[in-house]
């Protein structure tokens, strides 16, 4: 059985109604007719949401889902991070796990540091006064999604977002995950394979 990963962009196309949206219901149909496995990140629930703001708990971001019809598809947990992830859904980190996370950070960022405490000190911020910015969090987020999706060893990674599907990178990223980096109508067509 094929097992997919719906990353925050496609969350996104549901909840605004974007042209990708039905794709993404199909893959969740497909879920729920059990031909296929499809999870969400959890790393999502962290994203700014549509009115700039953040969810206070985790619980905030299973109603959300749940009111756009993916409430039932799996979750996979990110790495703990502080001020970004929710304690009550995330993993404490091991070497490995990190060493996994920089891999696919330099691929999909390498001009932005990998820890705050540097991405701070280039930009000579005080990191105890400061909490994560937009650009460092967004850019932490996708690592998330993606290492989220390689280490739970999925097959298709699914997302609207060009950085994955960059020439320069979606072949590096394939080479640390394995699998495929897909749009979520190519993604319902290897559903609709099985």
């Amino acid at each position: 059985m094929l097992t997919f990963t719906l990353d925050t962009n496609c969350i996104i196309a549901v909840d605004e109604a974007r042209p990708e949206a039905s794709a993404v219901k199909a893959l969740a149909a497909a879920h729920d007719e059990g031909t296929v496995s499809v999870a969400l990140v959890a790393i999502s629930a962290s994203e700014r949401q549509k009115d700039g703001s953040t969810l206070e708990t985790f619980d905030g971001f299973k109603q959300r889902t749940s009111q756009l019809g993916l409430g039932r598809l799996a979750l996979l947990k990110p790495m703990m991070y502080w001020d970004l992830t929710f304690w009550d859904f995330g993993l404490w980190s091991d070497d490995s796990m990190e060493s996994l996370e920089r891999s696919i950070h330099e691929v999909l960022f390498p001009n932005i540091p990998f820890l705050w405490k540097d991405y701070c000190a280039a930009l000579e911020i005080d990191p105890a006064t400061t909490k994560p910015d937009r650009k460092w969090k967004n850019a932490k987020c996708d690592v998330q999604a993606f290492w989220s999706h390689a280490s739970n060893k999925r097959d298709v990674f699914v997302t609207t977002d060009s950085n994955f599907h960059a020439e320069t990178k979606k072949h590096k990223l394939l080479s640390i995950a394995g699998g495929r980096i897909e749009l979520p109508a190519a993604a319902v067509k290897l559903a609709q394979q099985e």
